[in-house]
């Protein structure tokens, strides 16, 4: 079924049939490539890859053979080979979304509102039955909202202790919180987390009401960078203050996904909402019939209909994260690759692209917007000896480009081909996926799924 989508493997790449590729369809050889060390800050020239079983057999300087003929044998044409895009911040609720991101060389996602239809999508994409990304599915939103929707509420200690061994229980990877917990339910999940060795995502890169930044060391990430803005700085564009709080957010070696790609979305829909220009440039067959409706009526509604005042706001906070974002990489606090795609009609996969695009210009160099799309969220993950490199005995999960990303990461967007736990899939191969994942995409699916959620 994986190989019925790859008919056609483009011919700049090889000539390989599905009748050919069948045998050891997650098995092959692939010869004249250049692979992106990104650990080392190198390329790696002239080296050729054998993929067995899905995983990374042996690297060589030589061109390998097969004189068995067992094995197919690809010619990357001297192209290079990347590790594949791990996206730490996704929100999707349908398994289109899955296939898009892998279409685009993002072949591990962390989705941070989990439903159980997740639970169930992640295991079938383990075994094959599903094509897409892998995923880490963190629980339901941990917060004090009263009956917000696809949250869970917290308001004792007591409540969050039962929160977190509730979904240890039911299988999530992660428990996703949000800031507004108490100081007391907050510190009661933080202990529930470590008890039961499950990682906590927190909303915020700052602890509930007097409690320390430092009374979150061990949670596996902070998100969203322009908590930093609205948090300890109090909505007040003050860089002085920076490197103090970056000083106080290291001392927690959590590492921070910044987002900027959400608060990016919600800028240009209000810098351009005349006639709706940006909104036109967002491809709306990634985007479910669901979401895109709540959207409307909700988020990006609001944005469209902000004054000028507002747009020139948002425009100058967008800067001033990229400002944090680089103060504390400098700081050395590990960043993060996160796209919050699906909010804000945001895309999944060229979201992703788009958030290291943004990290480069808040002026990271390459190889750290790269690491924070590979190295830094294998690690994060504890998943640092399985993925994120292209090492022996890693999983096989990589992207073939024509050029090198170094020079250009948006060759990452479209990519010659894309490898997932040893599956060849070739651009062409990738555009099928794609159609065929948006055409089967059901609006009735979608609705259940959310209201199974409830």
């Amino acid at each position: 079924m994986k190989l019925f989508i790859t008919l056609l493997i483009s011919s700049t790449i090889t000539c390989a049939s599905y009748a050919e590729l069948k045998q050891n369809e997650n098995t092959f050889i692939l010869n004249n490539v250049n692979i992106v060390d990104i650990e080392n800050r190198k390329i790696q020239a002239n080296k050729s890859i054998l993929i067995n079983n899905g995983r990374i057999q042996n690297i060589t300087h030589s061109i390998i053979q097969d004189p068995s003929m067992d094995i197919k044998v690809i010619n990357g044409n001297g192209g290079y080979v990347t590790p594949g895009l791990i996206d730490m911040h996704v929100h999707m609720y349908e398994k289109a979304a899955f296939t898009l991101a892998l279409s685009h060389g993002v072949t591990h996602v962390r989705i941070l509102n989990g439903v159980p239809d997740h639970l169930i999508w992640r295991d079938q994409i383990n075994t094959g039955e599903l094509i897409g990304s892998s995923a880490t599915v963190s629980s339901p939103i941990i917060s004090a909202y009263e009956d917000a929707y696809l949250h869970h509420t917290v308001q004792t200690a007591d409540q969050a202790k039962a929160a977190v061994k509730q979904y240890q229980l039911q299988g999530y990877d992660l428990i996703k919180v949000y800031g507004n917990l108490n100081g007391e339910s907050l510190t009661a999940l933080v202990e529930a987390g470590k008890a039961l060795n499950i990682p906590i995502a927190k909303h915020g890169p700052h602890a509930s009401e007097d409690l320390p930044v430092s009374s979150l060391i061990g949670l596996q990430s902070f998100e969203h960078i322009e908590d930093i803005y609205q948090g300890p700085l109090n909505y007040k564009f003050s860089p002085n203050r920076l490197p103090a709080i970056a000083e106080e957010i290291k001392a927690t070696n959590v590492p921070i996904t910044p987002t900027l790609n959400a608060f990016y979305q919600l800028t240009k829909l209000s810098e351009e909402k005349e006639k709706e220009k940006f909104l036109e440039t967002i491809p709306t067959e990634y985007t479910s019939d669901i979401i895109a409706l709540e959207a409307s009526k909700n988020q990006v509604k609001r944005w469209l209909t902000s004054s000028d005042k507002m747009a020139k706001h948002n425009k100058k906070t967008l800067k001033f994260l990229q400002q944090i974002t680089k103060v504390f990489h400098d700081a050395k606090i590990t960043m993060l690759v996160g796209s919050d795609s699906g909010v804000l009609l945001s895309p999944h996969g060229l979201a992703t692209h788009n958030e290291m695009q943004l990290m480069l210009e808040s002026g990271l160099d390459v190889f750290d917007v790269l690491a924070a799309a590979t190295i830094n969220p294998a690690k994060a993950l504890k998943l640092e000896n399985q993925i994120g490199k292209v090492l022996e005995n890693y999983h096989a999960d990589f992207i073939l480009s024509k050029t090198s990303p170094l020079e250009d990461l948006s060759v990452l967007k479209t990519p010659e081909a894309v490898v997932k736990n040893g599956y060849f899939y070739s651009k062409q191969a990738l555009k099928n996926l794609r159609d065929k994942a948006i055409e089967s995409r059901s609006f009735w699916d979608e609705l259940v799924t959310l209201f199974e959620a409830l």
